[in-house]
């Protein structure tokens, strides 16, 4: 039976198209009457936010990590919950201990090769603990991996030693 290769075909094709980040390229649409061309759609301006009138408040910028590539620093991780078909995926969270009020950091991949050596059984130990509500505490570096996958850039915390 042919079904089962053409339902692939369009499974890979769909997944395919959903991966593409660029915008789609604008195109005309269709003409109701041959040797004819529609009109363009019409187009709106982009709204511009109002300006702050004297007695009102501006709303509240969220609170951005302050976090630099590199520097070493004490992380709560917990599982995020986020499970994706693309990589890479922020499974994880980290915030950091000395500045509780942050925001929480999206991780996408945990490293935690110096701690766990080659011991499978170790990794699989320490990253059911990101699972528990009190998270793992770790000593830890943040990277980013350019183009990690078909969703962009990794944010990758490589766990130097655990916390107590």
């Amino acid at each position: 039976m042919t079904v089962r290769p053409l339902l692939l075909a369009a499974l890979a094709l769909g997944f395919a198209a959903g991966c593409n980040n660029k915008p789609p390229a604008h195109t005309a649409p269709p003409t109701s009457e041959p040797g004819t061309t529609a009109a363009a759609p019409e187009t709106r301006p982009a709204e511009t936010p109002p300006a702050n009138e004297p007695g009102t408040a501006a709303a509240p910028a969220p609170a951005q990590p302050e976090v630099k590539p590199g520097e070493s620093a004490v992380y709560i991780v917990r599982d995020s919950g986020i499970r994706c078909i693309a990589p890479p995926c922020p499974s994880y969270t980290a915030t950091r201990v000395d500045k509780p009020g942050t925001d929480a950091l999206l991780i996408h991949e945990l490293d935690l090769a110096a701690v766990a050596g080659d011991s499978e059984e170790r990794m699989q130990s320490l990253t059911m603990q990101t699972t528990q509500a009190e998270g793992l505490k770790v000593e830890a570096t943040l990277e980013t991996r350019p183009k990690a996958g078909p969703a962009g850039d990794a944010t990758v915390l490589r766990v130097s030693k655990l916390s107590n």
